[in-house]
């Protein structure tokens, strides 16, 4: 009986004549199958599962399907042999990478059993078959009426990163999807074996980010220990704290629940300790000098890690204690190496991302490129979380496709082993997602493949005749948007708004008739169709947001009358419902949601251009987070006997209104005021509001009463006078909590805004 193993060894040890003219057939239309898939005996469920796939699609190509058989017998004569990568050298081992080799009248696809082989059958299907896997619900498998490969081929591959995640929506809730895109790492969900398991899960319900408050809640501890927690300011702080981590009881603690986490989910690869998703760091006398003496946060941070991963040795030396180097920590530390089982993730959150991160002239990319470096020295398994979307609006137009390559090849000349791209994983049809999302997997395998051939297959697989149209409007965006960002002081930052100077009025206008004739192109086939006008989403996204205004308080007629601006409105809404799961932000944006739907009926702010004044009623002042933070509520006591509450539960930002949604007089100064009632609990702050200027990264005017001194009823309160800006927000929330961490009122509502000109 002749083996796998043996027959893989002996074809390949076998010396090879040089490249044939001639072709190995695998199928052929309208033959009997002579060719047939082989497993081995003992084959894992990827190996079954590619000898599936590769029938599967074979026979979707020429109506062939070749029989799948095991090596329990002796091998056919001509065959696509699966498997074999324990028994030769010929593939590095821990990789996904495999070898598609033509020998003796049979291909043979060599890679480890878990993915190697699974990814070898997808290189096939993709090469010499034609199949494209574009989206979950987007395939394309071309009618063929032979399938065939050079005899001569001879062709391995290994990926550029160990870890690879595209964090977008349809590759994590689609599991056959992310095996075909070579995805192999699903940090937040396991996977089923056949389509490659999760090699990099993180463990004990810890996730991969943010695990201080769930290893030590200030609920448990803060009220007997405040020393857990951080020092700021002078005061130890119980709400949107971190850990004092020169504390030896807070070292002890963590390191128990990371024990006991570890000891309820074994196997996992990594286990999360890291910071909280702000800022607050400890800044007691002890924690203080060991960050003075390593030159940064990390000091503490990565001294507390390695505290903790020394322990975990001891139990489980296998498993990777995981941190980040995030925000505050992102600067490695000086002094301090990581130990082995310790690996960092470097995070990009305040680069910009129009332009490769070593191309771009913002001074947050200036130094990233140091700080990349400093943290490769220090390990050999380098992990990055990179972003590549919108956060603040994942369906506006947000061009950074033409920075994606660069990044990815940036980071394998660092060393990094690990690569998390995080997108829109909320929901399907955000910007370009479904592109971004496939580019992603294709370059985080092969860094080097070229841009231009991989947006012509894409374009036109995708979006068939509509493609030229689409790819205009694509190519117009991101040169705009490069040209922009290609000024020091100019980024594409992850919570930008709609607003993108980089992006003007004029061009949406242009670009109008644009996406009409790419509807009109595809309006015969439903399936591209679909495709087309969800990515038509953004482009509609942008535009009604930046045409409607809650007020006109410019000398100016709007440029979009009413009854087109109702039916933008209508038709995102309508699209948002057949597609069932479209998500506009990380954020809930339920109330822009609700602004659609008063906009599709009808209502529209009017044209004042008379008017100097004007006032903003409370449903149409957003609220982050409703039903959390704050809600809409009836309150007899308002003008209109409506307020929005916001709730005592935090203290956050939880309205922020954008100054684009108002129409101003250019260059001339206006005052705001807000009218505020204050349910009052205790004495300390009743609310907090100002201005606040992304592009200036300052505040504008802001007022921050005690309880002490407003009264029980609503009353108006000056929050800034000055000339406005559309990058610039409105922004107001519920008074800080006090010392021990109880809120000074039980609500606080807001009745409306006013605008004034200011002479």
């Amino acid at each position: 009986m002749i083996k796998l193993k043996a027959a893989i060894a002996a074809a390949l040890v076998a010396a090879a004549a040089g490249a044939s003219e001639h072709t190995l057939v695998i199928a052929e239309r309208g033959k009997a199958a002579e060719c047939s898939i082989v497993v081995p005996a003992k084959a894992s469920p990827a190996q079954k599962y590619a000898a599936e796939e590769l029938r599967d699609f074979t026979e979707k190509a020429t109506g062939v399907k070749l029989p799948i058989v095991t090596d329990a017998e002796p091998l056919p004569a001509k065959a696509i042999v699966l498997g074999g990568a324990d028994a030769m050298n010929c593939v590095p081992p821990d990789t996904d990478g495999f070898r598609l080799k033509v020998e003796g009248g049979r291909l043979y696809v060599i890679g480890s059993a878990e993915r190697g082989t699974l990814y070898g059958a997808y290189e096939f299907l993709e090469r010499f078959v034609g199949c494209r896997w574009y989206a979950s619900w987007h395939s394309v498998v071309p009618r063929r009426d032979r399938i065939e490969v050079p005899a001569g081929l001879d062709e391995m591959q290994v990926p550029a990163f160990a870890m690879r995640e595209p964090y977008w929506y349809d590759v994590t809730q689609n599991q056959a999807f992310a095996a075909r895109l070579r995805v192999n790492s699903r940090s937040w969900k396991s996977f089923d074996e056949k389509y490659g398991g999760n090699p990099y899960r993180f463990g004990g319900g810890l996730g991969s980010c943010h695990t201080f408050d769930r290893l030590l809640s200030p609920k448990e501890y803060f009220d007997t220990h405040p020393e857990y927690f951080s020092l700021v300011k002078g005061r130890r702080i119980r709400d949107r704290t971190q850990l004092c981590l020169t504390n030896p009881d807070v070292l002890r603690i963590v390191t128990s629940n990371v024990l006991a986490r570890i000891r309820q989910d074994p196997g996992a690869k990594f286990y999360g300790v890291s910071q909280n998703d702000w800022y607050n760091f400890c800044e007691c006398p002890n924690c203080k000098a060991v960050d003075d003496e390593e030159g940064s946060h990390s000091g503490t941070m990565v001294r507390f890690v390695n505290a903790v991963a020394e322990a975990v040795e001891k139990e489980f030396p296998d498993a990777i204690v995981e941190t980040l180097a995030y925000q505050y920590t992102r600067k490695a530390p000086k002094k301090t190496k990581l130990r082995h089982n310790v690996v960092p993730c470097l995070c990009t959150i305040e680069c910009d991302f129009a332009l490769p991160i070593d191309k771009s002239p913002f001074s947050e990319n200036i130094s990233f490129r140091k700080d990349i470096e400093d943290w490769s020295r220090l390990t050999d398994f380098l992990y990055i979380w990179d972003y590549t979307t919108d956060f603040a609006h994942y369906t506006m137009p947000w061009p950074n496709v033409y920075a994606l390559q660069g990044n990815l090849q940036f980071f394998r000349r660092n060393k990094v082993k690990a690569i998390f791209e995080q997108g829109a994983y909320h929901g399907h049809h955000a910007d370009f997602a479904e592109l971004k999302a496939w580019l992603l997997a294709k370059w985080m395998w092969n860094p080097d493949l070229p841009m231009k051939p991989l947006l012509d297959d894409f374009f036109a697989g995708y979006y068939g005749k509509a493609a030229p149209f689409v790819r205009e409007y694509f190519e117009r965006l991101h040169q705009l948007q490069v040209a922009y960002s290609s000024q020091p002081a100019h980024p594409l930052l992850i919570f930008d708004g709609v607003t993108n100077p980089a992006i003007p009025d004029s061009f949406i206008e242009e670009m109008v008739p644009v996406w009409d004739k790419a509807v009109a192109a595809v309006k015969d086939d439903p399936p591209t169709s679909y495709n087309v006008r969800m990515a038509r989403f953004s482009f509609d996204y942008v535009r009604l947001e930046r045409s409607h205004k809650l007020l006109n308080l410019a000398k100016s007629k709007r440029d979009i009358p009413p009854e087109t601006l109702m039916s933008l409105a209508q038709s995102l809404l309508d699209r948002m419902d057949e597609a069932k799961d479209i998500r506009l932000a990380e954020r809930d944006r339920t109330s822009l949601v609700q602004e659609w739907k008063r906009i599709a009926g009808g209502w529209v702010a009017p044209d004042r251009p008379e008017a100097e004044s004007g006032e903003l009623e409370d449903c149409h002042i957003p609220i982050l987070n409703p039903g959390l933070w704050g809600d809409h509520v009836d309150d007899p006591q308002a003008g209109d006997g409506k307020a929005l509450k916001l709730f005592n539960t935090h203290y956050t930002w939880c309205v922020q209104l954008s100054m684009g949604k108002i129409a101003f007089e250019p260059g001339r100064k206006y005052r705001l005021r807000v009218r505020v009632r204050v349910d009052k609990a205790r004495d300390g702050e009743a609310f907090w509001a100002g201005v606040y200027s992304n592009g200036a990264k300052c505040g504008r005017g802001g007022v921050q009463p005690r309880t002490k001194d407003v009264g029980d009823g609503y009353a108006w309160y000056t929050v800034a006078t000055w000339v406005p800006s559309p990058d610039e927000i409105f922004w107001i929330g519920p008074g800080r909590f006090n010392a021990d961490g109880k809120s000074p009122v039980n609500g606080v509502y807001v009745d409306k805004l006013d605008f004034s000109l200011v002479e």
